[in-house]
């Protein structure tokens, strides 16, 4: 034994081997500030890895705050993120009755108009039962997966592949929706939810808060029963600082909207509702939002032209704007 690995020996000098790791002091704390930094200019893919590393980590990497300041830095590093991007169903052969839809792929809107025959595949999701999408928000895709008894909730992150998945709930999901609440600063998911009872069909109202400790709850019913359900089963969602909903056309006259702060429904009319009732019926209509603003557009089935109508101030009926029709030359660009 040599001068310094005896005084190493006496604690006098530290030895510079693999034993000065177990005496090297454990790093200080780091502000919390500096650490959300550092996380932030990581790849997505990463951060689903640290998500392990501990409990407070795991909850800050999974909070939709984090998620939106991430994925603001994202897209100025790699302004391509930021492309239109579409979610489509990927069929597969019948499993029983009917078409069973066990996957669907997320693809380039800009790669589809260049190439339709092989758009980019930009991801992909497989599941074991029938999966339908109710939704989007912040870059997360929901949807329903069911086995025909039971039904599950899914929240998939397509950039870090992480999926969030709601408790099993008995029945199977005839209405839904999905937005994002900012006043509670969480995601929610709207069911309406029919099972097979000894009595008969049974229907309930049930929504869902993603989160480690949810859990579904009943919530007010329908305002509508049949034949009044609404034209279209997902429900389109409208955020703004002032109000987020879950919107459905009813009967082609009116909005049903449901307040995802307040967890209740409310109405108000479409513009066209003095419409010659022949010239009515010959319509079919679709909400979406254009230009962060809830819009609704009329196809007419004869005459080959969209009519576009937009509210200018949500929930009031005197605001929509009608905006210039225009036609189309081609039968096949209906929507069936």
């Amino acid at each position: 034994m040599n001068d310094a690995e005896k005084n190493a020996s006496r604690g006098l000098v530290p030895l510079h081997r693999h034993t000065a790791t177990a005496r090297t002091p454990p790093l200080p704390d780091l502000p919390e500030e500096l650490i959300i930094e550092i996380l932030l200019r990581l790849p997505a893919r990463t951060l689903v890895s640290l998500r392990s590393v501990c409990r407070s980590w795991r909850n800050l990497i999974s909070s939709p705050d984090f998620t939106r300041k991430h994925l603001r830095r994202s897209c100025l590093r790699d302004p391509s993120l930021t492309s239109l991007r579409i979610a489509c169903y990927n069929s597969l052969p019948p499993r029983g009755n009917g078409v069973r839809y066990n996957s669907f792929e997320i693809l380039s809107v800009q790669s589809i108009m260049e190439n339709p025959s092989e758009p980019t595949k930009v991801d992909y999701f497989s599941g074991q039962s029938y999966n339908r999408i109710v939704g989007s928000c912040h870059g997360l895709l929901c949807f329903f997966e069911d086995d025909g008894q039971n039904t599950h909730g899914f929240l998939w992150n397509p950039c870090t592949g992480f999926i969030f998945q709601s408790p099993q709930i008995s029945g199977q999901a005839i209405l839904c929706g999905f937005g994002y609440d900012h006043f509670s600063d969480s995601y929610k998911l709207l069911g309406i939810i029919m099972e097979n009872v000894p009595s008969g069909l049974e229907f309930s109202t049930r929504i869902y808060t993603f989160g480690p400790t949810s859990s579904w709850r009943r919530t007010d019913d329908f305002p509508f029963d049949e034949p009044f359900m609404p034209d279209n089963k997902e429900g389109v969602f409208f955020g703004s600082s002032r109000v987020c909903t879950i919107n459905w056309i009813v009967n082609r006259r009116v909005v049903v909207y449901f307040d995802l702060d307040e967890e209740t429904y409310d109405q108000f009319l479409l513009p066209y509702t003095n419409s010659d009732d022949d010239y009515f019926r010959r319509m079919r209509t679709y909400l979406c939002i254009l230009r962060n603003r809830l819009s609704v557009c009329c196809e007419h089935l004869k005459a080959q032209h969209w009519i576009v109508w937009q509210m200018k101030e949500y929930g009031d009926a005197q605001s929509w704007t009608k905006l210039a029709p225009f036609r189309f030359a081609s039968r096949s660009l209906h929507w069936d």
